[in-house]
């Protein structure tokens, strides 16, 4: 519950942030006539948004299942990541065409008076809570928080990308070089594109794999195959195996015990409750079903047609 608190607390933080910077950015935008100044804003804002609504996930994955929801709400964190993707993804594309174009008809000029503190301050402030929420998700293994810290991270790549710029751009007025200074906001704002579009496409194909029910790292499958043949041997048992998928932080895990011999139910029980134990102990967030059987058959789908018959 601690944690749970915690990351709301530290969500509800960058949402303050994030608004008060986006609303900044995108009114600076316009008195300055910067559109990478506008993407900086638009980014904020948007953030700001997803953010409300990470608090809201974060307490839908504490919540008890329900009727509605009998296998949890775990499914709703990659869900809601994989919409702020693609929602950020049609926002950077959408500037950064402007962008594109105005390279064609002459470029703009921006007022880099107005542009320069405030990029030399969201360098500082977007520094400092990426610091934060990196140590964070860290120690509370979140997604949620982990999404949040790669956006601040992006957000101070851009903040110190658009604040060299704006220096480059003051040398340049010092010197009436008009030209220069014409292509340096939109020749920076498609430099921010060329940046943004991997790393928001790498996270909307992770979260929609995971929305999908597609299997972990390997060495988190790894390591809950190592738990599973620890008790293998343990107990002397025929094999196991092991079927994992990972939706935000849960873990959803099949495992497959095959005997050697008939065991009664009460020592089957009892180990099952060590197993969930060593399973629980590797992660606070799974879900396990553990079944034993003497008959590895049914579990090979190719074998169906024979059991059938049998």
């Amino acid at each position: 519950m601690r944690i749970k608190t915690r990351e709301i607390s530290l969500l509800r933080f960058t949402t303050v942030v994030c608004l008060l910077f986006g609303l900044l950015g995108v009114v600076a935008s316009q008195l300055a006539s910067s559109r990478s100044l506008l993407l900086d804003g638009l980014y904020s804002l948007i953030q700001s948004l997803f953010i409300l609504g990470s608090g809201q996930v974060v307490t839908l994955l504490f919540k008890r299942d329900n009727d509605k929801f009998p296998f949890g709400f775990a499914a709703f964190e990659p869900f809601f990541l994989v919409m702020r993707s693609i929602t950020l993804l049609v926002m950077v594309l959408a500037i950064g065409s402007s962008a594109f174009l105005s390279l064609f008809t002459g470029g703009y000029e921006i007022s880099v008076n107005i542009t320069l503190p405030i990029s030399a301050l969201s360098l500082v402030v977007c520094a400092a809570v990426y610091i934060i929420l990196k140590r964070e998700a860290n120690r509370a293994k979140s997604p949620v928080l982990r999404a949040e810290s790669k956006a601040w991270l992006l957000d101070t790549l851009l903040s110190l990308a658009s604040l060299s710029a704006m220096l480059i751009a003051y040398i340049a007025s010092r010197f009436s070089l008009t030209l220069l200074m014409r292509y340096i906001d939109p020749v920076l704002t498609l430099g921010f594109l060329v940046c943004m579009i991997p790393l928001l496409g790498k996270d909307l194909v992770q979260y929609s794999k995971e929305l999908l029910g597609a299997a972990p790292a390997s060495s988190t499958q790894a390591a809950l195959e190592r738990i599973a043949y620890k008790f293998v041997r343990k107990y002397d048992f025929l094999k196991a195996e092991v079927f994992a998928s990972k939706q935000g932080r849960s873990l959803n895990i099949l495992m497959y015990i095959y005997l050697k011999e008939e065991r009664s139910v009460l020592q089957l029980d009892s180990i099952r409750l060590e197993i969930l134990k060593a399973l629980y102990s590797y992660s606070n967030w799974c879900e396990a079903d553990i079944i034993f059987t003497l008959d590895d058959r049914w579990v090979d789908y190719t074998a169906l047609p024979s059991l059938q018959q049998a």
